[in-house]
């Protein structure tokens, strides 16, 4: 009789850490869902206020651009409840969103993507979590034809690298504050680690782990 309540006490106990367990899985995730719907706003907000001005410049590249923002919202959005996804399908994001801003700033803007290990493309990051790197970078720095703006990713070890050149404008655009803080918390919670954060003053560097 006594064995037979230990062992009960025991199995009781055992679900109830399952159940803990459970209990905390679901709610990162659902916490992590709720991070990464700020983004959505945040990113319309900007691509709005993109669109108005290319139309003011020339309305077919207005309209070109617009085709091109559908297509990758449409890309974005069907993933819309996934936290994390495939490196490589965020390397695409990244650059579709970067495709759209030249057609905005031209040669002004720059960047290169050093990923060419098959495996580590595989492995997953969370998801929409490159691409407000990028933007933030654009939205912050002065950039032209004579000093452009320059973005790397690259695979450093078991890190996924990205960063980008940096001349601070004196006045920065509108921000509604969600960018950084957003991909941090959704790391924090999705890998239990957290992002590496430097800025040595002509360089912004974030660095991710994936080890997964």
């Amino acid at each position: 009789m006594t064995f037979h309540h230990f062992v009960t006490i025991q199995i009781d106990r055992n679900n109830t850490k399952l159940e803990n367990a459970n209990l905390k899985t679901k709610s990162a995730e659902a916490a992590n869902l709720l991070l990464k719907q700020q983004i959505h706003p945040h990113f319309l907000f900007n691509s709005l206020s993109t669109l108005k001005v290319l139309y003011k410049q020339d309305s077919s590249l207005g309209e070109e651009y617009l085709v091109l923002l559908a297509d990758f919202l449409r890309t974005s959005i069907s993933d819309s409840n996934t936290v994390s996804a495939t490196l490589k399908d965020e390397l695409a994001i990244l650059e579709n969103y970067l495709n759209l801003q030249r057609m905005r700033f031209g040669d002004a803007l720059q960047w290169e993507i050093k990923v060419n290990d098959d495996v580590f493309l595989q492995k997953q990051i969370p998801a929409f979590s490159l691409q407000p790197l990028a933007e933030n970078a654009i939205k912050h720095n002065h950039f032209s034809l004579k000093q452009p703006l320059i973005i790397e990713v690259e695979k450093v070890d078991d890190f996924l690298v990205v960063k980008n050149s940096i001349n601070k404008k004196k006045y920065s655009e509108y921000s509604i504050g969600t960018g950084l803080t957003n991909i941090s918390e959704r790391y924090q919670l999705w890998s239990g680690n957290s992002l590496y954060i430097e800025n040595s003053g002509s360089e912004f560097i974030v660095k991710f782990q994936l080890n997964q």
